[in-house]
């Protein structure tokens, strides 16, 4: 029987922020004791705010049992009996990006600052954040970031998919017509892009409109993990269509599909209920 590599979990919001940041907690604890550190790609918007907060916290032990989440023995708890990210052992990019100052309201990178980055162990030397809104135009920015990517992944070339890095983890976000990222329904340039790793896109669409950097679906889906974490009934029916293949994969969210790793949708709803349509 093949292995379930796709889930959908639905739920109020404390418990999908929890089971989400025990799995990634769990994820993180994992790769830190296979191989030394753990690759973590953020996504932007407002629906991670509550995740970031307790990722910059951790969770109780008794989150990681309730979930059945593993963790290896050195991730014993610490900080008020909380297990912790490993994160002086992670290395932290984002997904995409405005192109405005890191200080704008707008910027990404400022939402996980006010949220996540100043968490314990965190050093700024492992927090890649993409050089939008400073003095590169988009496109350079782009190509400053995917070589960013390339050096800390230690691999120089693209070209095939054995050269594609790999991140242990992708956090993506999702919005009601079905883009994630800064990869729009209808940019079939964008959508079809095999070759860059890191692009630029405008996106008169968007809210806000404007320029943007974004990652490609080849590199997404080269990932160990992918966690769509949103909020909303739309957008859980969404998932479970795309999941289901009964509709939506034509959109940006249902492109990505890892292809060898797993898709997990976690969506809070303002019902107390949690759905589990597939379970790890």
């Amino acid at each position: 029987m093949a292995e379930k590599r796709e889930f959908l979990f639905t739920g109020n919001e404390p418990g999908i922020t929890e089971h989400a940041a025990a799995l990634i907690i769990g994820n993180a604890w994992h790769a830190a004791a296979e191989r030394g550190r753990f690759t973590l790609a953020l996504s932007g918007g407002r629906s991670p705010r509550s995740l970031y907060r307790k990722l910059a916290t951790g969770v109780e032990p008794q989150v990681m049992r309730r979930y059945n989440i593993p963790v290896p023995d050195c991730a014993v708890p610490k900080q008020d009996n909380l297990i912790v990210m490993p994160w002086s052992r992670t290395l932290i990019f984002w997904g995409d990006e405005r192109c405005v100052p890191p200080d704008h309201p707008d910027s990404n990178y400022r939402m996980a600052a006010e949220t996540l980055l100043d968490a314990p162990g965190i050093a700024p030397a492992r927090v890649f954040g993409m050089p939008c809104g400073q003095r590169y135009l988009p496109a350079e920015a782009a190509m400053l970031y995917e070589n960013r990517i390339k050096e800390a992944f230690n691999c120089r070339k693209t070209g095939t998919a054995e050269n594609i890095p790999v991140f242990d983890l992708i956090l993506l976000g999702v919005g009601d017509d079905g883009h994630t990222a800064s990869l729009f329904p209808g940019d079939t340039d964008a959508l079809n892009e095999s070759n860059s790793l890191v692009i630029a896109v405008n996106a008169p669409e968007a809210t806000p409109p404007g320029e943007r950097l974004t990652m490609t679906l080849p590199l997404i889906n080269r990932a160990k993990t992918v966690i769509f974490f949103t909020a909303g009934k739309k957008r859980a029916e969404l998932a479970g269509k795309i999941i289901g293949n009964t509709g939506g994969t034509n959109l940006p969210a249902g492109m990505v599909r890892p292809s060898s790793g797993k898709l997990f949708w976690f969506v809070s709803l303002p019902s107390p209920r949690q759905i589990s349509l597939s379970t790890p």
